[in-house]
């Protein structure tokens, strides 16, 4: 059960549907709380009844009234509409092509009217066909609920943040793993920041542990920001996060607390630029003086923004339960009953980036996807040299060969790639590993084999096949 705080009736953020809490921090009112029958204590350091200090109360409600600021500004209908989205039970956009093509024309209007000097002038003059691109302009359009003027300003944010993190010479390329810097692999392989699992209304959930930061290696803000970029415009790859949106997840509970501001605001601003549909961003944390940071980020939102923040205080499964009301499951973050965060579906995330994007070997990890494996799960492909066929996961592996057998064998070089890149890409995202045995356990195969293996699985499905034919 979660501790009460004492909130004000009159700045309570959450007077309305979908049974919320009444406080921004999961909290429910108690005026009772409010009257300390005890001794009036001089000493803020000392707690309370519901185990927080003066300076924590006070800290919580100040994050209260910001946000509860925002939520003034809003009419009935749009505070009701915020509750949609912050629950996902809201419509999606019908798209059809009169709807796309005003928006489209719109937005041109826009861009034409103010580019004059702008780094999205400069990208459209190297390559107009990328900057113009239907897709590409659709999914900010997207990110901003079809407002051309809000959507043009976005685009060039975005294209002065990717000249600022890449600089002019990727500018008008969609940036691979192999763009990113050896500092920036290490970064993104830190797991600070990782694409869990979606949501109840399929919703892509972004987890950031600025915390897991300071057990690494230092590293720049600029690193930082292009990691940011990178696994943001990687999810955006999906249609389905476009239409839907994202919700992101600020974890700051037990020992993946962040210890200051720095590079908070950059983070934050820099993510403003990127055509996600923001749906909620949840702040989860058991210190109030982790508050005390989010402020800094939350004080540069918009008041729209603002009205879609939610502050849950107290341990892993008191904010694991608040969560839930929002259609996250448990399960779907990647945290273990002590509130660490487990690498193994991001690393594997990982290589399957590594796999889709470069011919070049780059290992995934130092140590981590080599560790002796004791027992397989069910969607992993085993290489036994024996028969393993009632697997879940060989069988889908040999479901894969057989579906793209006849496009391989009939391919160019650059085709037969692609498809091997593809099958690595489906088990992965499908929770599996390509495992080979290892003395009595087993280990991950490592890249540079692991083409070679599904090449060989095409070869043997083809001698099958003709075997079959005589």
């Amino acid at each position: 059960m979660l501790v009460q705080v004492p909130v004000d009736s009159n700045t309570s953020v959450f007077n309305q549907p979908f049974n919320e809490p009444q406080s921004c921090f999961g909290f429910c009112n108690d005026a009772s709380a409010s009257n300390n029958s005890g001794p009036i204590h001089q000493n803020r350091s000392i707690q309370k009844k519901d185990g927080l200090t003066e300076e924590e109360r006070k800290n919580k409600k100040a994050m209260d009234d910001l946000l509860s600021e925002a939520l003034k500004k809003l009419t009935f209908e749009e505070r009701e509409e915020h509750q949609e989205v912050l629950h996902g039970v809201n419509d999606l956009v019908f798209e059809d092509d009169t709807f796309l093509n005003s928006a489209l024309q719109e937005l041109e209007s826009h861009l034409a009217n103010t580019k004059s000097g702008s780094v999205y002038e400069m990208a459209e003059s190297i390559d107009a066909a990328y900057v113009n691109d239907k897709a590409f302009r659709v999914m900010f359009l997207r990110a901003n609920e079809y407002d051309a003027k809000s959507t043009a300003d976005q685009m060039f944010r975005f294209f002065d943040l990717k000249n600022q993190l890449f600089g002019t010479d990727k500018l008008v390329k969609d940036i691979t793993i192999e763009d990113l810097y050896e500092d920036d692999i290490a970064c993104l392989k830190v797991g600070w920041a990782q694409l869990a699992r979606r949501d109840r209304s399929g919703r892509q959930v972004f987890l950031q542990c600025g915390g897991l930061l300071l057990h690494a290696s230092p590293f720049t803000i600029q690193n930082i920001l292009r990691v940011q970029y990178y696994y943001i415009m990687k999810a955006l790859q999906s249609e389905e996060t476009q239409l839907r949106g994202t919700v992101s997840i600020w974890y700051g509970i037990g020992n993946l607390k962040i210890k200051s501001r720095t590079g908070l605001v950059e983070r934050f601003t820099a993510a403003r630029s990127l055509p996600q549909k923001k749906a909620a961003i949840h702040v989860c944390c058991d210190d109030a003086q982790q508050f005390v940071l989010s402020s800094v980020m939350v004080k540069v939102m918009q008041a729209n923004m603002r009205a879609r923040v939610r502050l849950h205080f107290g341990s892993l499964t008191e904010c694991q339960y608040q969560l839930s009301t929002y259609g996250i499951a448990p399960q779907s973050l990647p945290l273990d009953a002590f509130g660490n965060v487990n690498l193994d579906r991001h690393l594997r995330w990982v290589h399957s980036c590594v796999m889709e994007e470069t011919l070049v070997e780059f290992p995934i990890s130092s140590s981590h996807a080599l560790e002796p494996i004791t027992t397989p799960n069910e969607n992993d492909v085993l290489f036994t040299g024996g028969k393993v066929g009632k697997h879940i996961g060989n069988q889908r592996f040999k479901s894969y060969i057989l579906e793209f057998s006849q496009v391989y064998d009939s391919g160019t070089d650059e085709i037969k790639r692609h498809i091997v890149n593809e099958i690595s890409a489906k088990i992965h995202e499908g929770g599996g590993r390509f495992l080979r045995r290892h003395g009595a356990a087993w280990e991950e195969v490592p890249l540079d084999n692991l083409r070679g293996k599904i090449m060989q699985a095409f070869r043997k499905c083809r001698r099958v096949r003709k075997q079959s034919c005589v």
